[in-house]
């Protein structure tokens, strides 16, 4: 049974409920990751300002949202930049139904894609190198799927698959980026990467 007051989705889904209550939690914890994957800084106020402008909220958020907004911030930005990997996406526990848990990871998709596009606006998908363009096409396409009819173990597997194809493809997304501007700053790229 889940425990509505530790889970991090449904404490998200209550704050909304009375701030943005047309937004799927997982859209913007989406949005959150591709901020962070474009580079843009755990510290950056500008964070605060794309989320109140893609939820559409006019007076700002509370102060209990920009708390989770920040803890969500801060886990990301630990995944990114650390060496373990351990990234998470936010969707609804393993009890909710299939079909919720694929909506909200295509709204995840979708919401990180906005954060990305944002944080890299300007920036032409030619110029970007393939297999951040090829992550992207992924996530993309992700961000499209139906929900699915039936609940069964195969579609189990397989949803489990693609959670964890986008969790890579995020840090992946990420790395590419980073060792791409390094490169145009003429700066040492011999680190080691994440595959």
């Amino acid at each position: 049974m889940t425990d509505t007051h530790s889970d991090p989705f449904i404490l998200f889904a209550s704050l909304l409920a009375n701030e943005a209550p047309h937004l799927n939690p997982s859209e913007l914890h989406g949005v959150i990751c591709g901020l962070l994957a474009s580079g843009l800084s755990a510290e950056d106020p500008e964070m605060q300002g794309v989320l109140a402008s893609h939820a559409d909220v006019k007076h700002g958020w509370s102060m209990s949202a920009q708390s989770l907004f920040g803890k969500f911030r801060d886990e990301a930005h630990a995944a990114f930049h650390g060496d373990s990997l351990e990234m998470s996406i936010l969707l609804p526990d393993e009890e909710q139904l299939l079909s919720d848990r694929v909506a909200a990871l295509a709204v995840w998709c979708d919401g990180f894609m906005v954060g990305f596009g944002t944080g890299t606006a300007g920036m032409k998908d030619a110029d970007l190198p393939t297999p951040l363009q090829e992550a992207i096409a992924d996530l993309v396409a992700i961000s499209q799927v139906e929900s699915p009819e039936d609940e069964d173990e195969e579609g189990e597997s397989l949803f489990e698959q693609v959670v964890e194809h986008c969790r890579v493809s995020a840090l992946l997304i990420f790395t590419e980026l980073a060792l791409m501007r390094r490169r145009q700053n003429g700066q040492n790229t011999n680190e080691p990467t994440r595959h």
